[in-house]
C-alpha cells in the first residue's frame, strides 16, 4: 500500500471518527432540549411547591413575545428584566451560569421585546419596531406580572438600550413600579458615543493598530450617517467590535460553561442552533431597525424626574455607555432618593464581572426600602 493510500484510509477513519462524535453529542444535545425550564427543586429531588419555572410566547399589544418567568417562591416581590441592544436579550440559562440571577429573591421575568432573540418572527412589521412601541409593550406586561402576582407595583431592571426603554416606561406610568435600577446607563447616545469613538480611536493609536484605525477612519466620527460602504448599523458595530478588543467583557465561557447552556433543557433542539446563540453579529433584526433611533436617545432631555426611587450600577471602563455621560445624568436626575454604585475596572458587564456585588446591592440596598 501506497503512502497516499494509507495517508487517505487514516483520514476517511478520523473523518468518520469526528462524524460519529459529533452525531453523539447531537444526540445528546437533542435528548436535553425539552423546550421546558428547569424547575426548582429541594433536596429530595421534588419541585418546591411555590416556585415558577416556565416560558411563553406571550401576545403583547397584538405581536407574539417570549417572556421567561422563573422564582423559587411566587411570594417574592417582582423583578421585569429590560434587556439591552437594542435587540439583543440574554438567555436567562446565562444568567443562571453566571451566577447573577436573582430567582431566589424575585419572581424574575426575562422578556424578549417584539422582534428580538426568539421573540423575532418574520410576519412582525419593521415599521412596528419602534421605541414608542415596545415601551408600550413594556407597560402591558408589567401590568400582566402585577395582576398575576397579585403585586401592588414590581421592581424594573434595565440594561444599556434597556435602561432607556425602562426610564421611558417609569416616566410613562410611574405607579407600577417599586424602583427604577439602570445597569450600563444610556444617558445621552450621541455624547457617549462620540466619547466612545474617541476611546476606540487613542486605543487603537496607542498599540498601531492600523487595521482598526482605518476602520475607525472609514465609518467616520457619530452620528453615523449610511454611506456606500456601511449602514448605520454596521458603523456602530464596527466601533463596538474595536471598544470590545480594548475594553473585554470579562465573562469566562469555558467548555463547561458551553456544554451546560447547550444542554439545559429550557430550550428546543432548533432554538439552541439559531443564529441568536451561533451568529449573534447577523441576527438581531430589531438591532439593525432601531440602532439609528438610539443615536437620538437622550434622558438627560427626555426624562429629568422619575418618581420612584433610582439605583445605578456602572463600570468605570464601561466605552458602550461612557461613565462619565451616566454619572452627569445621574447628579441631574430629580427622584426621591437615588444611589451611584461604581464598580472597578468594570465594563458594561458589571454583572457578570462581579456577580457579589451586584447581588449584595439588591440585599443590601434595594430591597431594604
Amino acid at each position: 500500500m501506497t503512502i497516499l493510500k494509507k495517508i487517505g484510509k487514516w483520514f476517511l477513519i478520523l473523518l468518520g471518527a469526528l462524524i460519529g462524535f459529533v452525531f453523539v453529542v447531537l444526540i445528546i444535545i437533542r435528548i436535553n432540549s425539552f423546550g421546558e425550564e428547569e424547575p426548582f427543586l429541594d433536596e429530595k429531588g421534588n419541585v418546591l411547591p411555590n416556585s415558577i419555572a416556565m416560558h411563553e410566547d406571550m401576545t403583547i399589544n397584538g405581536v407574539p413575545q417570549r417572556i421567561t418567568i422563573r422564582g423559587k417562591d411566587k411570594n417574592n416581590p417582582v423583578l421585569l428584566i429590560v434587556h439591552g441592544g437594542p435587540g439583543a436579550p440574554i438567555l436567562p440559562v446565562i444568567y443562571k451560569l453566571s451566577g447573577i440571577d436573582l430567582e431566589d429573591l424575585f419572581t424574575v421575568c426575562y422578556w424578549d421585546q417584539r422582534g428580538s432573540g426568539l421573540a423575532y418572527n418574520d410576519s412582525i412589521p419593521d415599521s412596528s419596531i419602534t421605541l414608542k412601541q415596545i415601551v408600550n409593550d413594556g407597560l402591558e406586561l408589567s401590568n400582566h406580572l402585577k395582576q398575576t402576582f397579585k403585586k401592588d407595583k414590581i421592581y424594573i431592571e434595565g440594561l444599556s438600550w434597556g435602561t432607556a426603554v425602562a426610564a421611558y416606561m417609569v416616566q410613562k406610568q410611574p405607579e407600577l413600579y417599586h424602583a427604577y435600577i439602570g445597569s450600563g446607563l444610556m444617558a445621552n447616545l450621541s455624547l457617549s458615543e462620540e466619547l466612545s469613538y474617541e476611546f476606540a480611536m487613542s486605543e487603537s493609536q496607542k498599540h498601531n493598530d492600523t487595521i482598526a484605525i482605518n476602520q475607525l477612519k472609514q465609518i467616520g466620527k457619530p452620528p453615523y450617517v449610511e454611506n456606500s460602504k456601511n449602514t448605520v448599523f454596521e458603523a456602530f458595530e464596527i466601533e463596538r467590535q474595536i471598544v470590545m478588543k480594548y475594553a473585554p467583557i470579562k465573562l469566562d465561557t469555558d467548555f463547561n460553561f458551553i456544554k451546560s447552556m447547550f444542554l439545559d433543557n429550557g430550550l428546543t433542539f432548533s432554538e439552541k442552533f439559531t443564529d441568536m446563540i451561533n451568529s449573534p453579529e447577523t441576527y438581531y433584526p430589531a438591532a439593525k431597525i432601531l440602532q439609528p433611533t438610539t443615536i437620538d436617545m437622550n434622558l438627560m432631555r427626555d426624562i429629568p424626574e422619575l418618581k420612584v426611587p433610582v439605583y445605578i450600577l456602572h463600570g468605570d471602563n464601561d466605552h458602550f455607555t461612557e461613565t462619565s455621560v451616566a454619572k452627569m445624568y445621574f447628579d441631574s436626575i430629580i427622584a426621591p432618593t437615588k444611589k451611584w454604585f461604581l464598580f472597578e475596572n468594570g465594563t458594561p458587564g458589571v454583572q457578570v464581572e462581579y456577580p457579589e456585588k451586584y447581588r449584595s446591592i439588591y440585599l443590601n440596598e434595594i430591597l431594604r426600602k
